[in-house]
């Protein structure tokens, strides 16, 4: 297994939340377009915002499960933010999963 993205937030660092979105957006176009994919994406906390039928990203994400990345995004976080019925790209894993695959990932990216 290669690396994994570990997805914590609808943004990407901290501060202005606008200018945040547009980098995550960014980064995951800048990823889509490259030739360094990750095994797996997955979506925690906020970041499970993405994988929802109005997100930005959404048809980046698309073409990432398109070119083999597996997407997987947090049902206890899709609960908790009432979202599991709007989940348009990927599908729902859980805390047993997540950890398998980041003990078995070569390493861990944080986005968040």
């Amino acid at each position: 297994m290669g690396y994994v993205l570990l997805v914590t937030s609808k943004g990407f660092g901290k501060g202005e939340e606008i200018l945040g979105e547009k980098l995550m957006y960014s980064y995951l176009y800048s990823l889509s377009e490259g030739d360094h994919l990750p095994s797996h994406i997955l979506f925690l906390h906020e970041g499970v915002k993405l994988v929802t039928a109005d997100a930005p990203v959404l048809n980046i994400l698309k073409t990432l499960v398109d070119k083999g990345v597996t997407i997987y995004a947090c049902g206890i976080c899709l609960d908790f933010y009432n979202l599991k019925d709007q989940v348009k790209v990927g599908e729902i894993g859980n805390m047993y999963l997540n950890m398998d695959i980041m003990v078995e990932a070569e390493k861990v990216i944080t986005l968040g």
